[in-house]
């Protein structure tokens, strides 16, 4: 069963300005969660799948590089995962 990838209107707006290797990765991370689903995620060691405490509680997160992240929820009923925010780590 393919999993739907819902990105929020900041997403959108963000992913055209973003460095192009960030929008390949970006994309390829789409293409298995689609595919895959989550599981995938986990199983791909490089990004660092987790699940965020604090303000970002509910959220997850996977390293697109060293420097950016996909921040997003995961809805397991409804099977989709909505994209809240792509950008480059604080550290």
């Amino acid at each position: 069963m393919n999993w739907v990838v819902i990105e929020t209107k900041k997403v959108v707006k963000t992913l055209d300005k973003l460095p192009k290797n960030i929008q390949s990765a970006y994309s390829y991370w789409r293409h298995l969660v689609i595919a895959n689903g989550v599981n995938k995620l986990r199983e791909i060691k490089s990004f660092h799948f987790e699940k965020l405490k604090g303000n970002k509680q509910g959220q997850y997160s996977c390293r697109l590089s060293k420097s950016y992240r996909v921040f997003f929820e995961i809805n397991k009923r409804e099977i989709k995962i909505i994209v809240v925010e792509v950008n480059k780590h604080e550290y």
